[in-house]
């Protein structure tokens, strides 16, 4: 996970900001509390009063600091109302007995994942879901249902305000001291060059010492309690199964536990050809609104569908081929690895940070550069949760937005494919740039705003790519219409995440940008939007040109500026919103293959685990 370099996954999810279904004053374009500390890298930090050549600024509404009052009960029942549960499961009678065994085990080891990531999210989680327990009363209850939706004391739909503490979110997480800004980190890291590499690695904690220095905490040390049984159980699962790819994989990603060198069981992973497939590990950097630089731990666990991916395979094959038709120099176009499997799976378990609030529909890994130069980057769509989220999301919310007469367009072949290629998107265009004479990857670039930027290039290059395929008749020419309006409503749901959140702020700059080059218009009086498919197909050619050219150059000036200006709530927006509060803002999955309940090695025995 793509977490995420970075870039991952799609959450094509839903939401409603719930300020504004509760009747709370609508706080659109806020940041997340205290993701803008002094010397933090916050999205449109370090560009104020910037402009995106060309671009129109759409109207903000008022957004009010956020509140430290801790929500009332009729305020948090309406807020756990908006994750409809689902339930998500697959069939395997046609596992082999010694498959099912592995299955079993792979499950275990994920469960671990869980008491690793909620200290990521925060230190003092574990314990603050224990007082929350305590609490017998219908508040505490509801404020303990939802801490387990948001993994934490903040509402991740609401710019992260606090619903079960007094205090804001520290924009670091667990990641790092929580007085620590990105200023002080970066002087720090310039005064003490030896300890570089250390501290701003994927896969270290940082502490402050009694002395007062930053000291990296490599995750095999810092997790050891649940890393050390998962990697046994991991072990075990090796031994069950009978399919030799899935045991090399589960074996080295076994040793990677426990060294923190993911190098060889990222390549190990790709080569996974088995109907059981797992994704487990630190992937995704969402997590680090510090900086972007701590990956979190997750797991998916899903039983694969052979024919429907064979089906799919012809598309990796024209990545070259998309990556040559993008809307940019040819100097600028890159060549990656062209291997990229695409998986099509039913899930059957998920943790850590893939069981957060929105829940993930597809993703694209690894993410480590070395590994895509040389073998791509598998897709992985979730074919079970992307159809949950179509018929309980999006069709409801494109019902009430998207003008009647163009309803007749939405398509539910639309969706899957626009995630798709959104997933194959991830693997084109660049993923390094120059910066003072040496070669890094764009994500170290562009930091904190980086992971916004590629979920809004994913998105826009996706849908680009889909009408190229049109072009050279790789799908029907009546695609072209469902394609460009399930794309559009899709966004809808992505910006309902709220705009502090990656895939919620790059949705938001695709529709304003679209808004002002009148790809698609905003009728008040109906509250629906009418799209244009001519203007729409431009303006997406020059938003993805825009993007790729940031990316090229590793200009975090410009992508704070691109950000700060269309990553916002425009009044057309907050006006369509306002009639879908009803509708989920995502699934709250149900996975009866997989009872969750595994302990916590280091939790208290009367202790509840989140």
């Amino acid at each position: 996970m793509d977490v995420m370099s970075t870039h991952t996954r799609l959450c094509f999810l839903a939401g409603l900001t719930t300020t504004t279904l509760l009747g709370c004053s609508h706080r659109p374009g806020a940041s997340a509390p205290g993701a803008s500390a002094p010397g933090a890298s916050a999205p449109g930090a370090n560009a104020p009063g910037a402009t995106t050549p060309g671009a129109t600024t759409p109207a903000r509404s008022s957004s009010p600091t956020a509140s430290t009052i801790l929500e009332p009960l009729d305020a948090l029942s309406a807020k756990l109302a908006q994750f409809a549960p689902a339930e998500l499961t697959a069939s395997t009678g046609h596992l082999s007995g010694q498959d099912q065994a592995a299955l079993i085990r792979i499950i275990e080891a994920a469960k671990l994942m869980d008491p690793i990531f909620d200290r990521q999210a925060y230190e003092e989680n574990p314990k603050i879901h224990a007082e929350l327990a305590d609490d017998k009363s219908p508040l505490g209850a509801a404020k303990l249902a939802y801490f387990e939706i948001m993994r934490g004391p903040w509402d991740r739909q609401d710019h992260h305000a606090p619903f079960a503490i007094d205090r804001t979110r520290p924009p670091g997480g667990g990641f790092y001291p929580i007085d620590l800004t990105a200023e002080a980190f970066k002087a720090y890291v310039k005064k003490h060059s030896q300890d570089k590499d250390a501290l701003e690695s994927l896969f270290t904690v940082v502490k402050r010492t009694e002395e007062g220095r930053l000291e990296a905490i490599p995750y095999h040390e810092a997790y050891k309690t649940w890393l050390e049984p998962a990697a046994s159980k991991l072990i075990e699962a090796a031994n069950a199964t009978s399919n030799p790819s899935l045991a090399k994989f589960l074996r080295s990603r076994a040793e990677a536990f426990r060294t923190d060198d993911y190098y060889q069981s990222d390549k190990d992973w790709m080569d996974v050809d088995s109907l059981v497939e797992v994704t487990i590990g630190p992937y995704e950097t969402y997590e680090d609104q510090l900086l972007g630089l701590k990956a979190s731990f997750e797991a998916f666990v899903t039983i694969a569908d052979p024919s429907a991916s064979a089906e799919l395979a012809k598309y990796k094959a024209l990545l070259p081929k998309m990556e040559a038709n993008l809307p940019i120099p040819d100097e600028v176009k890159t060549k990656r690895g062209a291997e990229s499997p695409i998986r099509v799976v039913d899930l059957v378990y998920s943790s850590g940070d893939a069981r957060k609030s929105v829940q993930t529909i597809a993703f694209n890994l690894p993410n480590d550069e070395r590994v895509r130069k040389e073998k791509g980057a598998k897709k992985v769509l979730l074919r079970n949760s992307i159809e949950k989220k179509f018929d309980l999301i999006l069709r409801p919310i494109a019902n009430r937005i998207i003008a009647e007469d163009q309803l007749e367009h939405l398509s539910a072949s639309a969706f899957f494919y626009q995630v798709l290629f959104h997933e194959l998107s991830h693997s084109l265009g660049p993923a390094f740039t120059s910066r003072d004479g040496e070669e890094v990857e764009v994500r170290l670039a562009l930091g904190s705003s980086y992971s916004a930027i590629e979920e809004c290039k994913a998105d826009v290059m996706g849908a680009y790519n889909i009408l190229y395929m049109i072009e050279l008749g790789e799908m029907p020419k009546d695609f072209a219409d469902k394609l460009l309006h399930s794309y559009f409503a899709g966004l809808f749901r992505s910006v309902r995440f709220g705009v502090a959140e990656a895939h919620g702020k790059g949705a938001a700059v695709q529709i304003n940008r679209f808004l002002s080059r009148k790809g698609a218009t905003f009728e008040p009086s109906s509250a629906r939007f009418t799209v244009h498919p001519d203007a729409l197909r431009k303006a997406m050619a020059e938003l993805l040109h825009d993007l790729l050219m940031l990316q090229h150059a590793g200009d975090k000036a410009a992508a704070d500026a691109m950000l700060e200006q269309e990553g916002i709530m425009s009044t057309p927006m907050v006006a369509a919103l306002t009639k879908v509060g009803d509708i989920p803002v995502d699934i709250r999955p149900l996975y009866p293959l997989a009872d969750r309940t595994a302990p916590d090695p280091a939790a208290p025995k009367n202790s509840v685990r989140p």
